[in-house]
């Protein structure tokens, strides 16, 4: 069985990052707010058209290798529509 990746912050305490698995799109109101806050350019915003013919966004994970796991995208995200999984080492 495949233990969880466990770092450590500066301080040296234990943190289990946390990375970006899926975005619930059904939550998402394509606000942007998380794209803006990636330092890690990890996500990006994709536009559609909705039923009635208005065009709409939403969140995208674009490049999820670059995750670090700090979990930022999901603090910010105010309809809580990220789902995080920790990595096996």
């Amino acid at each position: 069985m495949s233990e969880v990746l466990v770092s450590k912050t500066f301080g040296g305490f234990t943190w289990t990052p946390l990375y970006v698995e899926a975005i619930d799109a059904s939550q998402c109101l394509g606000c942007g707010q998380c794209v803006k806050l990636c330092g890690q350019h990890c996500l990006s915003l994709e536009s559609f058209t909705d039923d009635k013919g208005i065009e709409r966004f939403i969140a995208q994970i674009a490049n999820k290798s670059q995750c670090i796991g700090c979990q930022a995208c999901g603090r910010i995200c105010e309809r809580h529509a990220y789902i995080f999984k920790a990595k096996t080492a």
